[in-house]
């Protein structure tokens, strides 16, 4: 019985075995299987002792920019499911700028700008979209051997055994796809942002703040935006390999960095040495655009501009440590373009959507657009500052004048009013009459004045009673009707209160004098957030002609304004006549 039951298990053992070795041949024959990556560090693939595996080898942390080879192979097995499928195959996206041998064959050369469909007995290269190639297998033995060779003067000199994919040719196009989709989002975005930045540098221009931080800086955003996509996968690829492999991104690069390096100079001026760097990277890129696209020669002059960015980076940081200055928050924006910069020329970072230097020049614009957008709100500053001295020095000088028309002209007409009734009895009556008339209109002329120039009643914190007891006044002097919708009183601080008043006197003024109007409109409402001040009349209205900034009234109403903090516009109304809306925030 135990006998029976021990062969009954190694039977089972047995069927269980040779169906899981069906499996895997089967899995076999249907997939397409890469054996272990080997690595070796040489000129020639030889000898075959010198290979080591790919995974227990890491590229070096610190190299020199001289040319190197290296290269990787392993081998691959193509089911028969495969056999009569076209396949390729998928590098990824290469960690560094090389040229690329498969098999023997270079599948990274180009001519006049066009790509090259190479062929070799019945092997054909297909170049896809962002540069990415394709190894097309029409041929398959049993045992598949992939040779990669790799050429490059900077690191990572090495492949992501992870994206290197053998598979159907429509699969890895539309992996490509889906992959270059990621890279057009991050470079778009970063795009979009530089350009952003670069219109708030016009909307800053337009609104009057033309100093040359903010000129410079409009310049640097718009060559950093550039030199992104002329080295993007936004452009067609015909196109997009033209300028990659041109001149242009080293000129957009050039201004980026030489413009930078005048923002953070001392005066903004660059010293004679980054002057003199600079005409040495003119010359490069002089030569640059004369030479051949892709060759030794202008990979070494592409070093050379790199170390002329070092240069005069290197030149600025040293005048922030001789003055000091090291430091300041935004001026570590520096060294972080020379480390770029340095990055640039020992490593390629072909696998992420903008190299060191550019990702470096991105990370700046935040700083510099901090920078510009503090120097505009100490310009708001100051102005705001300004206007609130001037508009102080003018109620000064309207106290002042109160005091004198008060005490001079004021006590004069009191003493001559005195004298004409003292010596009524000695003149004629009618030229008494006449006198005491003249004085009485003159007296109330100098009230009014004096009125105007200095308020009353506001003291207390709210406008109201103030600006309806003028309004009342100056409407029945000008024989003008006068309509109060709203009355609210209001807790206002005491400046505010005062410029609310003096905006609203100068509004009626503006009504009763030019309007030609016989209503004038008055509400005085309190919301949640505004103390909301309206006068309205039923006049003529503003001009088509007329700007509002034309009058000095009317400036004096938006420097006051600005001063407390309030909205004011001044329009015409939808029926007739003019329409001035005051909203004074409670929190001033």
């Amino acid at each position: 019985m135990k006998l029976m039951f021990r062969s009954l298990a190694i039977s089972l053992l047995t069927f269980f075995c040779a169906l899981v070795n069906a499996k895997e041949n089967n899995a076999s024959q249907l997939g397409i299987h890469l054996s272990q990556w080997q690595v070796l560090d040489s000129a020639e693939p030889l000898p075959e002792s010198e290979w080591q595996s790919l995974q227990n080898w890491h590229p070096p942390i610190w190299q020199i920019p001289n040319l190197k080879s290296r290269w990787f192979k392993a081998h691959f097995q193509v089911g028969w499911h495969h056999k009569t499928t076209s396949l390729a195959i998928t590098l990824g996206p290469l960690f560094s700028s090389a040229e690329v041998f498969v098999n023997g064959v270079r599948i990274n050369s180009f001519s006049d700008g066009k790509l090259k469909h190479f062929r070799r007995s019945q092997t054909q290269i297909h170049p896809l979209p962002s540069q990415r190639l394709w190894y097309s297998f029409l041929d398959f033995q049993k045992d598949n051997e992939l040779l990669i060779h790799l050429r490059s003067d900077k690191e990572p000199l090495t492949i992501n055994p992870d994206t290197v994919i053998i598979n159907n040719y429509d699969f890895l196009a539309l992996k490509a796809k889906d992959s270059d989709t990621l890279l057009k989002i991050a470079q778009g975005a970063m795009i979009g942002l530089l350009v952003s930045f670069g219109l708030f540098s016009l909307f800053l221009r337009a609104v009057g703040f033309k100093e040359r931080d903010n000129t410079l800086f409009g310049l640097f955003v718009t060559s950093v935006a550039l030199m992104i996509l002329s080295n993007s996968l936004l452009l067609p690829d015909e196109l997009g390999y033209k300028l990659a492999h041109s001149a242009l991104p080293w000129m957009l690069a050039s201004l980026s960095v030489f413009t930078l390096a005048g923002l953070y100079s001392e005066q903004q001026k660059l010293s004679q040495r980054a002057k003199g760097l600079l005409l040495f990277n003119l010359l490069i890129l002089i030569l640059l655009i004369l030479g051949t696209p892709i060759s030794p020669e202008t990979e070494a002059l592409k070093a050379l501009c790199l170390l002329s960015y070092i240069g005069v980076l290197a030149e600025v940081y040293w005048q922030k440590i001789w003055h000091k200055r090291l430091l300041k928050l935004e001026n570590m924006g520096v060294l972080l373009v020379l480390v770029g910069a340095a990055s640039d020329l020992f490593w390629a970072l072909d696998y992420s959507p903008v190299n060191s230097l550019a990702l470096s020049l991105f990370f700046v614009a935040f700083n510099l657009l901090f920078n510009v957008a503090l120097r505009f709100r100490q310009m708001a500053k100051s102005l705001l500052t300004l206007s609130n001295r001037l508009v102080s020095i003018r109620e000064i000088e309207r106290a002042r004048l109160t005091r004198d028309i008060h005490d001079g002209v004021g006590q004069g007409l009191s003493t001559l009013k005195l004298l004409i009734n003292l010596n009524a009895k000695k003149l004629e009556p009618e030229l008494s009459e006449t006198l005491q008339t003249e004085v009485a209109i003159t007296s109330n002329t100098l009230k009014s004045v004096i009125r105007n120039l200095k308020p009353i009643e506001v003291a207390s914190g709210s406008p109201t009673q103030s600006i309806i007891s003028l309004a009342t006044h100056n409407c029945d002097l000008a024989n003008i009707r006068l309509k109060v919708n709203k009355q609210d009183n209001v807790r206002l601080s005491k400046e505010s209160a005062y410029q609310v008043y003096r905006i609203a006197q100068e509004a009626l003024n503006n009504a009763i004098k030019h309007s030609e109007a016989s209503c004038i409109t008055l509400s005085l409402e309190a919301d949640t957030h505004h103390f909301v001040v309206t006068i309205m009349d039923n006049g003529k209205g503003v001009g088509l002609g007329q700007s509002q900034h034309d009058s000095y009234g009317m400036n004096s109403m938006q420097e006051r304004s600005m001063i407390i903090g309030a909205e004011i516009s001044i329009r015409n109304h939808a029926e007739q006549g003019t329409l001035v809306c005051l909203e004074v925030p409670y929190n001033d």
